[in-house]
């Protein structure tokens, strides 16, 4: 797909990866639609794509509420392509967590995809054409210590993914995951990067610049599944070939670096 001239939906468009995402889109020609809760700095963004060339409307959207889902889409019209990005976390042990922050979590990382892809949807295959790039998380492949709440939201991301994908392939639809590691935005300081287990940090966070770049990509080609960066890669394919082992190597450099 040429994303020049295309009709892009990107939610969690105020900041981070989504408001990176809006931008290369623009810069990759994509007319814009930004939705989030904060309306003021989503104008912000949607003003910053306009001096790029391109159309951009910013519509406030909590897409843990269906209907705004739906009206989000009405208001873009013929949708080319969706980025499925909005979500946040909180890091803490299953013990400790509050019952009311696991469930905003799903609310909105889990129940928002599921919310925006089928409002747009229908449209997409009634045209047999169009793509949905949801934004997992390494963390949706393999389980970390004191995050999982939002792991939990992460793995029901990618099975939604894999069964949507499957119930629409040959339909002319394309359904892919981009899976990022850390990234160096606001995301990780709420939720606490000094929460994540120790070995996580061996893993250098990537810009949300670099993250957009590779869901614009995967927008265009359609691959099924990106993880970034290479390491994360390396090792979520390590995992899913030896779980077992994965988690046993990741623990014990987790337990040294912390013990230091």
């Amino acid at each position: 797909m040429d994303l020049r001239g295309k009709n892009v939906v990107v939610t969690g468009a105020s900041s981070g990866i989504g408001r990176a995402t809006a931008l290369e889109m623009a810069r990759r020609g994509a007319h814009v639609v930004l939705a989030a809760r904060r309306a003021d700095r989503l104008e912000e963004v949607a003003a910053e794509c306009r001096a790029l060339g391109v159309r951009a409307a910013a519509v406030a959207t909590d897409v843990r509420k269906a209907e705004d889902c739906r009206r989000l889409i009405d208001a873009a019209g013929s949708v080319d392509v969706l980025i499925n990005n909005a979500g946040f976390a909180i890091f803490g042990r299953a013990t400790e967590a509050a019952v009311d922050d696991l469930r905003d979590m799903m609310d909105t990382n889990y129940f928002g995809t599921v919310h925006c892809t089928r409002a747009v949807l229908p449209q997409m295959l009634e045209r047999r054409a169009g793509t949905i790039v949801n934004v997992g998380s390494i963390t949706g492949i393999m389980g970390f210590a004191r995050m999982s709440g939002y792991s939990a939201t992460k793995f029901a991301v990618g099975g939604f993914t894999e069964a949507v994908r499957a119930e629409v392939i040959g339909r002319g639809v394309r359904v892919a995951l981009v899976c990022p590691g850390t990234t160096e935005t606001e995301f990780f300081v709420k939720a606490e990067r000094g929460k994540m287990p120790g070995a996580s940090r061996l893993m250098l966070a990537v810009k949300p610049e670099r993250v957009a770049r590779v869901v614009c990509d995967t927008a265009e080609d359609g691959r099924y599944r990106r993880i970034i960066p290479f390491m994360a890669a390396i090792y979520m394919r390590f995992k899913e070939i030896l779980p077992r082992t994965a988690h046993y190597l990741f623990r014990q450099a987790s337990s040294l670096l912390e013990r230091r």
